[in-house]
């Protein structure tokens, strides 16, 4: 210990007999301690996308000077918007996946989301908007028909009331039927994405736009309105659930219109700032139904106070490319008989099944996924759907269907599919589902409060009882302390008995205490 500790004995005296005693090697010189409450996470992989989005994600993160992570996980999510109920990957004979996802790069204010979420999902409103522009004549013509056919119905209706003459009743019920099953058909506006929208008014815009939608925002108010914002603080997650998985859904609820789906798609892509997410995990139904396992988390490094100012908007080229691609995906239609079939090559369902057998054994006690089981029991799935994307966007002008998924995109959505892992454990952490980390932060308060050098397995224990009930309750805390540079084990001599362990406090953490 350095000249400015106390003596091993001095520190056994002040711990109250049993406790740091001689005889014990000092720790070796201890790394820079990784603070509790920052996440240790790898960046997005680079050369995921095919090279028209790699180029434009790598143009708008550098023009707004924001993590390339946030652009990422919204090309994602507008691509697949672009595509979902289009298009289903055959993982094995009986096990589709469908292609919507819901990306949640998490970002503070002032990162510049809206500027980005702008930029990215330009395409999606021009889209909308060149739709809108097509079908507003045909709209317009077909309500003028449909209100002129009722105002008939409406003479029929009133002469019919009217008569006393039974013939000439059924005469006129059967001119009001002739009408009625000939009333013009009004085209729905075609609708990409809502944003502020109640469960009930997303099914049925749902129903009116080709049983899919996309919820898009740079923050997540979503979260409230499912939490039951506007239903008496009652969750209402049916839709949502359903609509991630593609399963029927059937609504008859009192004076609104019935809403039936047979496979409807919901892609969700949302910013919500940090702070949004904690708590998350103890909203009603938001845990323990799936509806969090459903969401790709991601948390980037801010970069404010750390931008230049000195910026290029994104060039012509590469915008106006990256739009011409999604446009070309919005224009793939929905075949009659159900949507298009991508099979996967031999070697690339190889490689997903090492995959999801590793992911598997992750989900076991003291495993990477011990905490998130709910979610990564999904990441399997959500990897074939990430990958499912990106070999339709990389054949945009092609033909999807007619070639296999290779091995090569399958690698590629398996290295974004293993660094989103990484995010959705500090994710759920910041939810308050990660427990050793909490542990963690509760044994760090209590060596800070003691002011302790080094102190003994057994004295934490029993000084932390009430929190850690067994001794096998607090290994898992120390460790994340060892794994984070806090604390080192030291060396004991060989000796009869069960010496207690003794760690070491990093002195870079200890200046300034004082005994």
């Amino acid at each position: 210990m350095r000249d400015s500790s106390p003596s091993l004995n001095e520190l056994e005296r002040l711990a109250g007999g049993d406790g740091v005693r001689d005889g014990f090697a000092p720790a070796k010189d201890f790394d820079d301690p990784i603070p509790l409450d920052v996440p240790m996470l790898p960046p997005l992989p680079r050369e995921i996308f095919p090279q028209w989005a790699e180029s434009f994600i790598d143009a708008v993160a550098d023009a707004t000077e924001t993590p390339r992570e946030l652009a990422a996980m919204m090309e994602l999510g507008t691509i697949a918007t672009a595509l979902q109920r289009k298009f289903i990957v055959q993982v094995e004979p009986g096990y589709v996946e469908p292609l919507n996802l819901w990306p949640a790069p998490a970002l503070p204010s002032g990162n510049r989301k809206t500027q980005v979420l702008h930029a990215v999902t330009r395409p999606l409103r021009q889209w909308e908007a060149g739709q809108l522009a097509e079908i507003a004549p045909r709209i317009a013509e077909a309500k003028s028909a449909r209100e002129t056919a009722l105002a008939r119905i409406g003479v029929l209706r009133a002469k019919a009331a009217r008569t006393d003459v039974s013939a000439d009743y059924e005469n006129l019920q059967q001119d009001i039927q002739k009408l009625e099953s000939k009333l013009p058909e009004i085209p729905d506006l075609p609708k990409l994405w809502a944003q502020d929208v109640t469960p009930e008014k997303l099914g049925a815009l749902m129903a009116e736009s080709g049983e899919c939608m996309a919820i898009i925002s740079d923050e997540g108010g979503i979260f409230d309105i499912l939490a039951g914002r506007y239903n008496n603080g009652i969750p209402n997650l049916d839709l949502f659930l359903q609509s991630h998985a593609g399963a029927p859904v059937r609504v008859d609820r009192g004076s609104r219109p019935s809403v039936m789906m047979d496979e409807p798609a919901l892609t969700l892509i949302l910013s919500p700032q940090p702070d949004v997410l904690q708590g998350l995990a103890s909203k009603p139904g938001f845990r323990g139904r799936g509806l969090l396992a459903r969401f790709l988390f991601v948390l980037p490094v801010s970069k404010i106070g750390y931008r230049s100012g000195n910026t290029k908007p994104v060039p012509e080229t590469i915008s106006s490319d990256h739009d011409a691609h999604i446009r070309a995906l919005l224009r793939f239609k929905r075949p009659d008989t159900g949507p298009y079939t991508i099979m996967l090559s031999d070697e690339a369902h190889a490689e997903w099944r090492a995959f999801a057998d590793q992911v598997e054994v992750s989900m076991r006690e003291g495993g990477r996924f011990e905490q998130i089981q709910d979610w990564a029991g999904k990441l399997p799935g959500a990897a074939v759907r990430i990958a499912g994307n990106l070999h339709v966007a990389g054949l945009a002008f092609g033909a999807p269907a007619d070639s296999k998924l290779s091995i090569d995109m399958m690698r590629r959505a398996l290295q974004f599919a293993a660094v989103l892992g990484a995010h959705a454990v500090a994710a759920f952490d910041l939810m308050g589902a990660d427990e050793a980390l909490k542990g963690a932060r509760k044994v760090w308060s209590w060596i800070q409060r003691e002011r302790k050098p080094q102190f003994t397995f057994r004295d934490c224990f029993n000084a932390l009882r009430g929190t850690f009930p067994r001794t096998a309750d607090l290994e898992r805390p120390i460790e994340v302390l060892v794994e984070r540079h806090h604390v080192a084990l030291l060396e004991s001599p060989s000796r009869a008995g069960r010496p207690s362990r003794i760690y070491e406090v990093n002195p870079k953490l200890t200046a300034g205490w004082k005994l």
